[in-house]
This record gives structure tokens, C-alpha cells and sequence, in this order.
């Protein structure tokens, strides 16, 4: 008979893939978006890791690691909040969490920001300005980060300001996914200008559906002019894809030239959902604004859902699956 060896056979025990991930990877998340970090630690099956915050009346605050991180792969969660107070504080959040991680001799920092609003910022419109996007990706990689996960970039300039691993992913399938019980021959597919074109053409090949081009230009911050949409449309239900929905500014008035149009129905489908400014006055004048499907890369406010046709799907699942490769 084989001796019985608890030790032994404990460690010679083949782990389950849950087992895997809980024994040798951290997540933990800073305060701009806790829920979609703990959405990702339910598909993964493992716990958020704890992280305390220590705040002094004079303004500053610091973090301490509440687990062992020692040679573990640690998921630092952060995304952008379109407010800029918070937003530059969550970075430096995020600053304090990755050099911190690394001193405490974490073997991999793995930063998940869903959204990254200074990805726009990645060229120089005038003298005597610098390009945000890469001072973001080298502050990032100079305070220990040796990866980095993003969905749906606004501009792919900014990958090549990392000079650690990147895994740009997109929710062009989890939009896909939700919009494939809709008619092809009735449907049709515009991008909100020219940048959206190329995301937008994928979408389309997915989903077996026509699709246009749109012309626009930019006045100011808060106007722009449509200059041209090619495609047929009239009595079709008419999806508008963009990367992200700020002001609603570009969407309300290509909107309002596709209901001049007399398309049936519109659904706007959006990675980032911002919802800022005057976004639920400028979409409740559409009238033939049916739907708004949006992920869930930056917390929605309860009056946002109130107020406006919103589906919200879940980016957890598509980021919690690039955790699982990255560890196995």
C-alpha cells in the first residue's frame, strides 16, 4: 500500500485553472472604477485584493498592499473618469500603486485601464505644446508597469509609445454579439466620421450588414458640421458606431441629418460611454433615437440610465480572459 504523505501529495496535487490564478495572481483595483474590477475577480473566481488608503489633512494620501504581492503577477485596475479632478488623482493613484507593487517586488505590473482618455492626445496641434499620451506611457513604464491592457484606443498613434508589452484589445465582438439578432437587409451601418471608419467597416463585415461614410468637420468644442454622408438608408434602422460618446455634440447632429433622411430608427453603439456635459438634453432631441448600447469601461451614472435608451454590456468577461492568457 502507498504511503500516505499529506505534504507531499499537497504539493504533487494538480491545480485547478482557478486554483492557478488565485495562487499566483493579484487584482486590485484604485477607486475610479471598483465594480467592473470586482465583475472581473467573479470570472476569474478569485477575491479583489485589498488595498488601503491612507489620506493626511495636508492633501496627500499613500497606499498599502493588504496581501502578499512577492513574486506575484499583480492587475493594477484603472480607468479615466471624464472629471478632471478625479481623473488626475486616479492617476496618481495609479502612479502610487505600480511603484509600490514594485517595491514590494511584485514579478509582473499588469495596469488595466479600459478607457484612456489621454490616448487623444497624441500629436502636437501647435507650437509649444508636448503629446500627452506618451508622457502618460512613459511615467506609466518609468514607475515600474511592464504591461498594459486597453480597449478600443481613441487613436492608434498611441501604441507606439509603449515600449512594454501591450494588448490593445477592442469590443467590437461583445457590440457584435449584442447586435446579431437584427435584420441585415433593414439595417444599415454609419461611423460618426471618418476616424471610425475602419471599426465601424469591421462591425459591419460581422454582422453581413451595409455600411456608409461620413464627412464631418469640426467648428469648435461643441459644433460640427456634416459634410457628406455616402449610403441609402431612407425607412432603414440606422446604427451610428463611434469609440466614444463625449458631449453627444457630433452624434445629435449627424443624427438629426439622418432623420432628415428619413431613416426608420437610430441606435447609437459606443465603446466609452462619457455622458458629459449636455449628453441627455442633446439625445433626447432625437426623436427617432431608439437605443444607446455602450460597455461598461467607465462607471454610468443612475441619472444617465434614467434618463436615456442605455444598454449597458459588461467589458469584465473580455478582459477577464485576457488575464487568464497572460498567466497561463
Amino acid at each position: 500500500m502507498k504511503e500516505i504523505n499529506p505534504v507531499r501529495d499537497y504539493k504533487n496535487k494538480k491545480k485547478t485553472p482557478r486554483e492557478q490564478i488565485s495562487n499566483g495572481v493579484k487584482v486590485f483595483s484604485g477607486k475610479s472604477h471598483p465594480v467592473l474590477a470586482e465583475r472581473i475577480c467573479q470570472k476569474l473566481g478569485v477575491p479583489l485584493g485589498s488595498l488601503k488608503s491612507k489620506e493626511y489633512k495636508n492633501g496627500c494620501f499613500e497606499l498599502i498592499f493588504e496581501q502578499d504581492i512577492c513574486q506575484k503577477t499583480v492587475f493594477l485596475v484603472q480607468t479615466s473618469l471624464p472629471d478632471s479632478c478625479n481623473l488626475h488623482k486616479n492617476i496618481w493613484e495609479l502612479f502610487q500603486m505600480i511603484s509600490f507593487a514594485k517595491n514590494c517586488n511584485a514579478q509582473e505590473i499588469i495596469v488595466v485601464m479600459p478607457y484612456v482618455s489621454y490616448a487623444r492626445s497624441d500629436k502636437i496641434y501647435t507650437q509649444g505644446m508636448g503629446i500627452n499620451a506618451k508622457l502618460l506611457a512613459r511615467l506609466l513604464e518609468s514607475s515600474g508597469m511592464t504591461g498594459f491592457i486597453g480597449i478600443d484606443f481613441h487613436s492608434d498613434e498611441f501604441e507606439r509609445f509603449f515600449s512594454s508589452k501591450l494588448h490593445h484589445l477592442s469590443a467590437i465582438d461583445l457590440l457584435a454579439g449584442v447586435l446579431e439578432k437584427r435584420n441585415p437587409e433593414t439595417t444599415f451601418i454609419l461611423p460618426a466620421d471618418m476616424g471610425a471608419l475602419k471599426k465601424c467597416s469591421i462591425l459591419a463585415a460581422k454582422l453581413g450588414m451595409s455600411f456608409g461614410r461620413v464627412e464631418k468637420e469640426r467648428i469648435s468644442d461643441t459644433e460640427v458640421q456634416v459634410k457628406k454622408i455616402t449610403g441609402e438608408f431612407a425607412d432603414k434602422d440606422v446604427i451610428i458606431f463611434d469609440d466614444e460618446i463625449s458631449t453627444g455634440t457630433t452624434l445629435k447632429t449627424l443624427a438629426k441629418e439622418v432623420e432628415r433622411r428619413r431613416a426608420k430608427s437610430i441606435t447609437f453603439v459606443v465603446t466609452h460611454g462619457l455622458f458629459v456635459g449636455d449628453v441627455v438634453k442633446n439625445f433626447q432631441d432625437i426623436k427617432k433615437l431608439t437605443e444607446i448600447i455602450v460597455t461598461d469601461t467607465i462607471p454610468i451614472s443612475k441619472e444617465i440610465k434614467e434618463s436615456l435608451p442605455l444598454r449597458v454590456v459588461s467589458i469584465s468577461n473580455l478582459l477577464a480572459e485576457r488575464i487568464k492568457k497572460l498567466i497561463d
